[in-house]
């Protein structure tokens, strides 16, 4: 398994919780579970504490991050113009007629998968990927690379505190936000899309920075 594939494994787990926020990292448990040796853990777990992932525990030691409150606040105050100027360009692509057929399916059908899984009551887990999903197809859609390296970056931060956070009770009207920012780009109304996008990550960001307050005020 190359280093790149080890890196992207251990993401996913992280941000899906199956490393939890504060636990230990062993590097010999990790190269048994995934099959290799110890010297692409290591790289994919300084990669992992760059992105703010993992961080130093004890004499040499890594562990997963602990969700912070108010990381995640500055997280979402960070994540609001880019959301926004990623629905307006894609909602300006449509109306340009730029925006290729696929592009506007694949937005059309993370809205429709999401908002299924969120009527047959999707885990945590499955919610905050389809919730990911879902602003990729935005992001692919705009058709700016950048916003989405760079918001690729952050998700797993994003995701993993949805998990924490319990926030499966406020997911029916975060995707009735979804569908109404979807409804605006497909349609090209670039001004709407724009100010959806960014009332959507406020409100959620607000939402989910009380949920994490609440559980750790110390935090």
């Amino acid at each position: 398994m190359f280093i790149n594939l080890v890196f992207d494994k251990l993401l996913t787990d992280i941000a899906l919780c199956e490393l939890a926020p504060g636990e230990r990292i062993r590097q010999s448990a990790l190269a048994s579970r995934l099959q290799v040796s110890r010297q692409p853990i290591s790289h994919a777990l300084q990669l992992l504490k760059h992105e703010g992932l993992l961080q130093d525990s004890g004499r040499q030691g890594l562990e997963v991050t602990p969700i912070r409150a108010d990381y995640m606040r500055l997280l979402y105050q960070a994540r609001r113009p880019l959301e926004s100027t990623a629905a307006g360009l894609a909602a300006q692509r449509v109306a340009d007629n730029r925006a290729l057929d696929e592009e506007r399916a694949f937005l059309a059908r993370m809205l429709e998968e999401g908002r299924q899984k969120i009527s047959n009551h999707a885990s945590a887990p499955e919610a905050a990927w389809a919730d990911y999903q879902f602003h990729v197809a935005i992001y692919r859609l705009s058709g700016n690379q950048v916003i989405e390296q760079m918001m690729n970056g952050r998700w797993a931060h994003i995701m993993r505190a949805i998990i924490a956070s319990n926030s499966v009770g406020t997911l029916a009207l975060e995707w009735e936000e979804h569908a109404a920012i979807a409804q605006t780009i497909l349609r090209g109304s670039v001004l709407d899309a724009s100010e959806l996008a960014a009332r959507h990550v406020q409100r959620a960001g607000a939402n989910l920075y009380a949920r994490l307050s609440a559980e750790s005020p110390e935090a």
